[in-house]
């Protein structure tokens, strides 16, 4: 009685697991060291946050954005508007600006409210676009979770949530929603 294919069908099987464990490794380093796609981070800074002005209903929000790959990326540009606040400009840091790995920049956004009755109670990230080899690409960022306003008619999607969506907290200084 003689085996079939025994040594060289466990050679294959040896070989074939080895490459699958390599490709897996390969697919895990590149998507970590931001290779594929940028891996940026909202963090809160020292001092302010944001501020508010009823009158004009133009607000700010502040904070840094932080490269979380080992690899550099250069971010281009970052905001947006929409339908119930408009982008006016983006103080701090200078775009283009190049983030080292675990380096982070600046970044004041200032923002006028359009329209207090249309502001969303859903999340709203901020979308950074970065330098990429091939081409630009976007990635969407959540600045942290705010402190809340006086306004307590609005509410986010968690009901027991004692931040709010920065967005909504941001509104909620400059709209007047007093019933």
């Amino acid at each position: 009685m003689t085996e079939t294919g025994g040594p060289k069908l466990s050679m294959r099987w040896t070989i074939l697991l080895v490459i699958v464990a390599l490709v897996s490794a390969a697919a895990a380093a590149s998507w970590y060291s931001g290779i594929v796609r940028a891996r940026l981070q909202t963090v809160m800074l020292e001092g302010h946050t944001g501020s508010g002005d009823s009158d004009t209903r133009v607000t700010t929000i502040r904070f840094g954005i932080r490269n979380e790959a080992w690899t550099p990326v250069t971010i281009v540009g970052a905001g947006r508007s929409s339908s119930f606040m408009r982008l006016l400009r983006v103080e701090g840091t200078h775009t283009p600006i190049t983030l080292g790995p675990g380096d982070t920049a600046d970044f004041e956004f200032v923002y006028k409210v359009t329209n207090c009755s249309a502001v969303s109670p859903q999340k709203w990230p901020i979308p950074v676009r970065v330098e990429r080899p091939w081409g630009m690409q976007t990635v969407y960022v959540e600045p942290p979770p705010q402190e809340p306003s006086l306004f307590e008619g609005f509410e986010d999607e968690d009901e027991n949530s004692t931040w709010r969506l920065w967005h909504v907290a941001r509104a909620s200084y400059v709209c007047d929603w007093q019933h």
